[in-house]
């Protein structure tokens, strides 16, 4: 087979077609990128002249993968970030940062945490309120303190079209940037471009919706399914007008769209039944994959962690395209099934290697074997993109990461 540009190879791929080799995602979006300290840790391993990396997504810590490293990991995919990704931080102005674990990173401008007596670190929102916190010792900052639009049960239920209003659109200026960043892209390499979206929509979040917290959520899904669809209908609306926004700046580049990050599963099941997802989530996510899929030829990618077996008819229901991270380690997600089932509907972009246990403390041995047992499953007949099971957390051993992607690109090639 002739070899593709990564562009025609990731295509291939989203068109039903089988490429030349199995496409590999390595830093294109939020959830298929590398933890600021294993980036650093990969670079000096590999003897890459790859530091201070900038760190785009504060709350993940994640450095965005540039020159030589994304050589390295042979990615085909190439992120159209938003300008801002954590707590309003906007990613320009960049400036040295050491962490708590000594390494030098590249912060944003606006990112000015302060330090307490005790060693925390904290930053703020545009309100001055803590929105952030790292515990001493820690590589992450958790979430601090509580929305500020939290609702509770005596407080009277917010209008659907109040709620639609309050989600922000995209700006003149933040689309003008992006389709300078995006033309760039498409007319001077061939990656694949994946579009971040999620312009505060709350695409379906299972956490804070509409003001609710996860615990009053899911009451209201069950207790009034009517009220939870309304309010989801206007987040459909809304999502609508933030995607044609969008893709008018930038969908004649795109090749890939990220949806929605929530995620519908536990480590044992799903958060919500088939039922209620496929009767409140479902008709509105296809309102917004429709839209996409009638107005350009972007595909579209939604994130869940879990165990989300019995919710993926309903994802293929709404016409999502690909599905992400493919969790293995959660109950009822083997890969066999997962692709005997559902393999010829949906493209699986992820489960190449579970990075809860193996890829951090498997040996290398171990690494190669997993990585060659998922790949070969997921590769046959195409549909089919590699990445670890979410993204790659600090303290994998670099050597792990190059087990990994070497057996990738030993197995990953079509006859």
């Amino acid at each position: 087979m002739a070899k593709m540009t990564s562009r025609q190879r990731v295509r291939a791929v989203l068109n039903g077609e089988i490429p030349d080799r199995v496409p590999i995602d390595f830093g294109g979006s939020q959830t298929t990128g590398i933890h600021m300290d294993a980036y650093i840790d990969l670079a000096r391993y590999l003897g890459i002249d790859a530091e201070p990396p900038k760190v785009y997504e504060q709350f993940q810590m994640l450095a965005r993968v540039e020159g030589y490293m994304r050589d390295w990991f042979r990615t085909d995919v190439v992120e159209l970030e938003n300008d801002s990704l954590s707590w309003d931080i906007v990613n320009k102005d960049w400036k040295p940062w050491v962490n708590m674990a000594g390494n030098t990173v590249l912060m944003p401008g606006g990112f000015n945490p302060t330090q307490d007596e005790k060693g925390y670190l904290y930053l703020y929102d545009k309100r001055g309120d803590v929105c952030a916190r790292m515990a001493p010792g820690s590589r992450y900052f958790d979430r601090f303190g509580e929305p500020k639009n939290l609702r509770s049960f005596d407080d009277d239920p917010i209008a659907p079209e109040d709620w639609k209003k309050r989600i922000p659109r995209y700006t003149d200026e933040e689309l003008k940037h992006l389709q300078q960043r995006a033309r760039i892209i498409y007319e001077y390499t061939d990656y694949a471009i994946f579009g971040g979206f999620l312009k505060g929509s709350k695409l379906g979040t299972t956490g804070v919706f509409a003001g609710y917290d996860l615990e009053e959520w899911f009451y209201i899904l069950v207790s009034d399914p009517d009220y939870a669809n309304e309010l989801f209908h206007a987040t459909a609306e809304a999502a609508v007008e933030n995607l044609k926004l969008y893709l008018d700046a930038c969908g004649e580049y795109m090749d890939i769209l990220m949806m929605s990050t929530s995620d519908y599963g536990t480590q044992r099941g799903p958060m919500i039944s088939p039922e209620v997802f496929n009767r409140v989530y479902v008709p509105n996510y296809r309102i917004m994959n429709d839209y996409v899929h009638e107005h350009s030829k972007v595909k579209t990618f939604f994130h869940s962690c879990g165990s989300i077996r019995t919710l993926l008819n309903g994802f293929i229901d709404a016409h999502v395209d690909a599905i992400n991270p493919v969790q293995l380690s959660a109950l009822n997600m083997n890969p066999k099934e997962l692709k005997e089932e559902f393999g010829k509907r949906i493209v699986f972009w992820g489960g190449g290697i579970d990075t809860q246990d193996v890829l951090p403390n498997g040996s290398v041995d171990e690494v190669r074997e997993h990585v060659k047992n998922n790949l070969l499953t997921f590769k046959e007949g195409g549909n089919y993109v590699f990445n670890t099971v979410h993204n790659i957390q600090a303290l994998v051993p670099p050597q792990n990461i190059e087990a990994m992607l070497e057996t990738v690109m030993e197995y990953g090639k079509y006859e």
